[in-house]
């Protein structure tokens, strides 16, 4: 599978989990700012998850009109069953389409509930027509400023999508 990196798209290592946990860190914390143990915790948090998961994608989407975000990517094979959602989150749109390429593919915007914080979370699922696999993408925002930026710069990648060999 292959997808096109845009400009505010920052990606990271995946080779081990503290390399992960530490470039997320420095992409996380604001510039000439004092080490944030809260942006490290995110970090090794989300770092942990990916490794996880198998996340061949990890990455800081930066636009300046928005807080920073960080995206998951994951190739998925075999079937869907057994997923769900849990019940403290909310699906507020589930929109379906194609990619550039003509793959399909179906957006979910949901606003997750962690505690007293939110977590507006955009997902993306492009299926393989010819293969049982898809391309999960989730790009997640703790503060939600700058949405719409950072959700037209996930949709840049996520269109760019080509399982083609």
């Amino acid at each position: 599978m292959k997808i096109d990196l845009v400009n505010g798209v920052q990606p990271v290592s995946v080779d081990s989990v503290e390399q992960t946990a530490r470039e997320l860190t420095d992409l996380l914390r604001e510039p000439d700012a004092a080490p944030d143990l809260g942006a490290h915790a995110s970090a090794l948090e989300a770092a942990q998850i990916a490794h996880r998961i198998g996340a061949g994608l990890v990455a800081v989407v930066r636009h300046p009109a928005a807080d920073p975000a960080l995206l998951i990517g994951v190739l998925v094979t075999g079937t869907t069953d057994g997923m769900s959602t849990s019940d403290d989150s909310a699906i507020r749109e589930v929109l379906h389409g194609h990619t550039a390429h003509g793959h399909p593919v179906t957006f979910i915007e949901r606003v997750a509930s962690l505690g007293q914080l939110l977590d507006c979370q955009l997902q993306a699922v492009v299926t393989d027509p010819d293969r049982r696999r898809a391309a999960v993408f989730t790009l997640s925002s703790p503060s939600g400023r700058g949405w719409l930026a950072l959700s037209t710069l996930f949709g840049q990648v996520v269109s760019s999508v080509d399982f083609r060999d």
